[in-house]
């Protein structure tokens, strides 16, 4: 078992640069069309509504207008993810892929939840139900900054991709998805599992901390609670704010790779 990196198990091949990949997208817009992912945009909006229904239902809005709310969030996904998929696609050969992860992460979830927003200000007056139209976006804002980080790292596999020539069927594709799940979760873990072998402490320490920030953040948006974690928060002075929930948890998964990887150097 080699160690996980950003590209394992099947990284494409025919590199590319980050300037080339924008080039690629000014100046030829029509890829927009030629590759509208229609993959990405079915399981969008099927991600994407619930959200929308779950809080306008939890908010004791009826089921009717409830289900409205999440047909008007399945229309515009489905549009708009099939655009974010080509475009997400256009950068999954990019190297580094750092570089693709910073371009996606700040142009697809901007543009995404710009009219996502006005597209339900606009429902939420006419049905004056304004009062979920934040939180139901701001649970929406953190699915798309999940879901774009693993589109990207399913297409580098070439998994969910359209127009190509590697591209599969879309039952082929959600076939593979639930084990690019798991190497998906596992990659932080083990990234980290690999510093403290070439004993860069500092750069697993900080990984930590940042990862407890980020999870403490996403648990505020999600359940609308900023002392979420263990006590409520409440019982950790100086860190009610952060997520040692999440930094524990991280902790456990690391110390699962660490001894994966030396059972597996012991056995060969």
């Amino acid at each position: 078992m080699n160690e996980m990196t950003f590209d394992d198990p099947q990284p494409s091949a025919s590199e590319t640069t980050i300037t080339e990949a924008w080039l690629s997208v000014v100046r030829d817009p029509g890829q927009f069309i030629r590759y509208w992912n229609y993959k990405g945009a079915v399981l969008s909006g099927v991600l994407r509504a619930p959200i929308f229904l779950v809080t306008y239902l939890a908010g004791r809005e009826s089921v009717k207008l409830a289900l409205a709310a999440a047909a008007v969030q399945f229309a515009f996904r489905f549009v708009f993810a099939g655009l974010s998929g080509a475009l997400i696609q256009s950068f999954r050969k990019v190297e580094p892929a750092w570089k693709a992860l910073f371009s996606i992460l700040l142009v697809v979830p901007l543009i995404s939840h710009v009219f996502e927003y006005l597209l339900q200000v606009g429902f939420s007056r006419i049905t004056d139900t304004a009062e979920h139209t934040t939180a139901a976006v701001v649970r929406s804002v953190c699915v798309s900054l999940f879901s774009a980080l693993f589109a990207l790292f399913i297409m580098r596999r070439d998994v969910m991709i359209v127009g190509e020539a590697g591209s599969k069927s879309f039952f082929h594709d959600v076939k593979k998805i639930p084990v690019l799940i798991f190497y998906f979760v596992a990659f932080i873990p083990n990234e980290i599992s690999a510093m403290l072998r070439r004993g860069a402490i500092v750069m697993a320490v900080l990984a930590f901390a940042a990862f407890g920030l980020f999870s403490q953040l996403v648990g505020w948006a999600l359940t609308n609670r900023p002392f979420w974690t263990y006590g409520g928060g409440k019982e950790l002075p100086g860190l009610m704010y952060w997520g040692v929930d999440g930094m524990l948890l991280l902790a456990l998964a690391t110390v699962l790779s660490s001894l994966v990887y030396e059972h597996y150097h012991r056995s060969r």
